[in-house]
């Protein structure tokens, strides 16, 4: 019996039923994030001995059978669960502040610990049963305080056709290898999962729910959602992989990747100059983003991969800076419609809507920086047009949140003071921000095996 294993699985689960009372006081986000917190520490501090099941597959610890299935712990699976939680718990802490973000202490655990589930879980059509759970699941943490109806109403129609396109993918799958030799089921996976990536991800003509939840939603609780959705759907491709290895070996399937990540980006920077509002500009800034890690990955290359879970590790820090200026925007005018805030009124909450979600466009002096160099640096030798293109679409991006900076005020409600935790959590996020741009060389190494992990998938 894996007993550190069971432990890891079981101890969010057990977590969420305490800190539900307690979503009312100041004792909830930091009982969430300590749990989250100490989920990290427990994967790498936790004695794991590597055990070999076959010559080719070294897992952590002796397997774990529950509900008749065999789980099983890799090194690839301890780094994907410390990004999970290790995000969880930033963002449990930067809902602190805020009364209409309740719902995400409890509702959070509990749907990370599904979504662990979901990742160890074998065969792949039944851990789409618990991804797909927490994916509806977190519905619940975007009503804020009766807000976001329209928000998570349209999230839960793309979640739902989500998790039906994954299900039906994983039945297809597995008559592939039923029935050999015929293309259609091979074909016919393909085009469910690119389908449940569209509904997913937020990609054109899905991406209105994104947008809804920024606009309206709990700003963190939306934050959590399209990071989850975003960052485990990565890693879940990764799972398919290790079940399936032929898929990543079709024709067009990297094509198709990166053909999701272009129309995110470049949809997101055209579409963004017609619309009006911090939250609906910042959710096509993460959108365009998001692209950008779909786009790495889709090279099909060590350094396209390397540099997708790189996006993929500092895209966290640029998103919560963007959720608690929302938070603290909505806190100062009252309301979910989208207000004007003098400069004077609120420095730190307009500093860090902009800053936020300038470093989601990865403009310089922010870490996101780097890794859109890097990407222009790959494709400038043999795609120079496209290259230019996703340049000039991280400026239209910037002209669009520039121009709600300028925009004229608007007359409305009285604004309230601006939240004095406004100004320490800025502070934090400048220096976060400038630390993952030192230490980016550091993390890349540390990311490398990860990359390799995919090639290697790729070549079976």
């Amino acid at each position: 019996m894996n007993f550190p294993l069971l432990i890891l699985l079981a101890l969010p689960f057990l977590a969420a039923p305490v800190v539900y009372p307690l979503r009312r006081t100041p004792l909830a986000a930091p009982f969430a994030a300590a749990v989250a917190a100490a989920l990290v520490g427990f994967l790498w501090l936790a004695p794991w001995p590597h055990t070999a099941i076959r010559p080719d597959e070294v897992t952590l610890g002796p397997p774990l059978t529950l509900l008749g299935r065999t789980l099983r712990l890799t090194e690839t699976d301890r780094w994907v669960l410390s990004v999970l939680w290790g995000c969880a718990a930033l963002m449990f802490l930067t809902a602190w502040p805020f009364r209409f973000e309740r719902r995400l202490y409890p509702i959070g655990l509990a749907a990370g610990g599904l979504w662990v589930l979901g990742f160890l879980m074998r065969p792949i059509s039944l851990g789409v049963f618990f991804i797909g759970s927490a994916t509806l699941l977190l519905a619940m943490t975007l009503l804020g305080e009766g807000h976001g109806m329209e928000g998570a109403t349209q999230y839960l129609i793309a979640a739902s056709l989500g998790f039906l396109m994954w299900v039906t993918a994983a039945w297809t799958a597995e008559q592939v290898a039923l029935n050999p030799g015929q293309p259609l089921w091979t074909a016919l996976t393909v085009v469910l999962i690119f389908m449940a990536l569209i509904l997913w991800l937020g990609v054109w003509p899905a991406q209105r729910w994104v947008l809804f939840l920024f606009a309206e939603g709990a700003p963190v609780g939306a934050a959590f959602t399209v990071s989850l959705l975003n960052y485990g759907t990565w890693f879940w491709l990764l799972a398919w992989a290790q079940e399936f290895p032929w898929l990543t070996q079709i024709p067009g399937w990297n094509a198709g990747l990166q053909a999701i990540g272009v129309t995110m980006m470049l949809t997101s920077a055209v579409l963004a100059l017609a619309e009006r509002g911090w939250g609906t500009i910042g959710g096509y800034a993460w959108l365009a983003s998001s692209g950008l890690s779909w786009l790495t990955l889709g090279m099909g290359s060590i350094e396209g991969i390397h540099l997708s879970a790189w996006t993929l590790s500092i895209r966290m820090v640029a998103l919560l800076g963007l959720a608690f200026g929302l938070a603290a925007h909505r806190r100062m005018s009252g309301s979910t419609e989208s207000g004007y805030v003098p400069l004077d009124r609120g420095p730190w909450v307009i500093t860090l809507l902009l800053a936020g979600g300038m470093a989601l466009l990865d403009v310089p002096p922010f870490a996101g920086f780097t890794a859109r160099w890097a990407l222009t640096r790959l494709l400038l030798p043999s795609h120079p047009a496209l290259s230019l293109v996703l340049i000039g679409g991280m400026g239209l991006l910037g002209w669009a949140l520039l121009r709600e900076l300028l925009s004229s005020p608007k007359a409305g409600a009285p604004l309230r003071s601006m939240p004095r935790a406004a100004v320490w959590f800025g502070i934090a996020w400048w220096i976060a921000e400038i630390l993952l741009l030192l230490i980016g060389p550091w993390l890349g190494i540390q990311l490398e095996a990860l990359a390799r992990a995919w090639i290697r998938l790729s070549s079976l």
